[in-house]
């Protein structure tokens, strides 16, 4: 259990979500996410940057045709669905609302690909043959944008979506949800885009399209914005770090997922008489950066086993704003500061530190039972937001 610290008008409280679930719903605080800055520029951006994508399979819908462009924006659908679907069954995901991860892979079809594709792209790619090293335009044109507007994403949500992503990890989770987002639409337009130079028909060139860019790198996007993610999620979690040190995580992370695309998309002039060549620079970046990121989720999950087996995990986390001084009391439930209130209950071996406001008295009896008997056997890190009013 931890309890960040909270300003002078707000009480954020963090509690076991089994804890939290203990309580009839009508005597609990409600869970959701915090409407403030970051979440109202994560909906207006999607939405904005929805319409642009849009437009794009409105196009499509024109040349190369309906049957094409809904059988590719299909596909991606059945991509991103199962690769969902796989990560909402390992322990880091555990807690995440659908909605929250829903909004994840909506940034990374919307804002990652508006943002990132159809910004700066084209003009990245001059600057490069500009500087005469054309051999990097594709690492500048996708990497550099692309994983800028991605990790912007991770940001906005992890604030938005704080009340159950509080731990380091779930930068890791949103990470990967939008990295699976990018890729499904972008492997569409790239199947509706090419669709027409199939010499048999435009439906069989979708499909090969398809299938090229799933043998091709899986699952990169995923893996490029995983590791930003998870330092991003370091930055704003971990409670042991300094300012500067946080800025190097997000630098650092940010660095190594800009690192793996610009190799990835690296065309150096050896490899212009050799294939092969191309496909072992490929296949080393991606095993590189896939060991990295895997590394990273065996660790994760360690810590999130042993929280989970503690009693410590999910956590949720609540905000609340303090009563105004001189509103009456009486009759309002789960304020905190009422003469007499009771002390509440604490979840099993764990001593009381605060009241919790919200929650009612439960019975021991009825909590739910874990094996370990205190947070002071497992060294987590506990959440650290910024005071919700600079927000």
């Amino acid at each position: 259990m931890t309890t960040p610290e909270s300003g002078p008008d707000w009480e954020i409280v963090s509690v076991p979500r089994a804890w939290h679930d203990a309580h009839p719903p009508t005597a609990r605080p409600r869970l959701k996410f915090f409407w403030d800055v970051f979440t109202i520029s994560l909906l207006v951006v999607t939405i904005l940057c929805a319409l642009v994508t849009g437009f794009t399979v409105l196009g499509g819908m024109l040349f190369p045709g309906p049957g094409p462009t809904v059988l590719a924006l299909g596909l991606g659908v059945v991509f991103a669905a199962v690769v969902w679907f796989i990560v909402s069954r390992t322990l880091l995901y555990r807690g995440t609302p659908v909605l929250l991860a829903l909004a994840a892979i909506l940034w990374g079809v919307t804002g990652g690909v508006v943002l990132g594709g159809f910004t700066s792209s084209e003009h990245l790619s001059e600057l490069a043959v500009g500087w005469g090293t054309p051999q990097i335009a594709w690492s500048l044109a996708g990497a550099w944008p692309e994983e800028t507007a991605k990790a912007l994403g991770v940001v906005l949500l992890m604030f938005a979506g704080r009340t159950w992503w509080n731990r380091a990890w779930h930068g890791l989770v949103a990470g990967v949800l939008v990295g699976v987002g990018f890729e499904a639409f972008e492997n569409a337009l790239y199947a509706i885009s090419l669709a027409p130079t199939h010499a048999v028909s435009d439906v069989q060139g979708v499909l090969e399209m398809w299938l090229i860019r799933l043998v091709a790198g899986p699952l990169l996007h995923a893996l490029c914005t995983g590791l930003v993610g998870y330092a991003i999620g370091v930055a704003l979690l971990r409670a042991d770090l300094t300012g500067v040190q946080r800025v190097g995580w997000v630098l650092g992370g940010w660095g190594a997922g800009f690192a793996v695309h610009a190799l990835w998309n690296l065309i150096p002039d050896w490899e212009k008489d050799s294939t092969a060549a191309g496909l072992i620079r490929m296949s080393l970046v991606w095993v590189g950066g896939t060991a990295v990121l895997v590394t990273i989720w065996v660790h994760s999950h360690r810590e999130a086993r042993a929280a989970a087996d503690a009693g410590m995990y999910p956590v949720v986390t609540v905000y609340r704003k303090r009563p105004v001084a001189g509103v009456p009391m009486t009759g309002l439930p789960g304020v905190p500061g009422m003469p007499g209130y009771p002390q509440y209950p604490w979840y099993p071996g764990y001593p009381p530190a605060a009241p919790l406001p919200g929650y009612p008295v439960v019975p021991a009896q009825q909590w739910p039972q874990h094996p370990q008997q205190g947070p002071q056997q497992y060294p987590q890190h506990p959440p650290r937001w910024p005071d919700p009013r600079q927000h």
